[in-house]
């Protein structure tokens, strides 16, 4: 395989991470989390479109076993593992600083079982329950001491009016 072939490769499966990032910090960060913490929260959840996490498939290429992508500071940007060609087992995302960001448990490839995000300074902030990649369950948001702000209840990816 030529250099130009594996750098490919590696762009490609660093914009389906990118991809995996993005649908689960822009639903986090969606959820209301801005520094009063409630700010437009029922708004904002009830015009999202169904809440899914893409499956992130990889090159043949990229081998199997842990995946570290570092920011030019040396710092995580996340951490997954490869198996059976794509993201599998979890995925960490890392904010510049080094803090993590986001937790997704995954099975077969998919989001599966409850997503953590967090602030900057490492406080929970949010949990989204997933089943097969969708949103169905719980979501809560929490403030600042830990208590919680909001429970949404998801079902096949959209909110559900009380």
């Amino acid at each position: 395989m030529t250099r130009s072939m594996t750098l490919l490769s590696l762009a490609l499966l660093l914009s389906g991470c990118a991809d995996f990032a993005s649908s689960v910090t822009n639903t986090i960060d969606g959820m209301g989390m801005t520094p009063d913490y409630a700010k437009g929260l029922q708004d904002d959840l009830q015009a999202q479109k169904k809440l899914t996490t893409p499956v992130i498939n990889v090159a043949e290429t990229v081998p199997e076993g842990k995946l570290i992508e570092k920011y030019d500071n040396g710092g995580k940007k996340f951490e997954t593992i490869v198996k059976n060609s794509c993201f599998n087992e979890y995925i960490d995302i890392y904010y510049p600083n080094g803090t993590l960001r986001t937790h997704t448990p995954l099975v077969n490839c998919k989001a599966e079982g409850v997503s953590q995000g967090y602030t900057q300074d490492g406080k929970l902030r949010t949990t989204i329950t997933f089943k097969d990649s969708v949103a169905n369950g719980e979501a809560k948001t929490y403030d600042a001491n830990g208590r919680v702000l909001q429970t949404v209840m998801y079902k096949d990816g959209f909110p559900q009016k009380r």
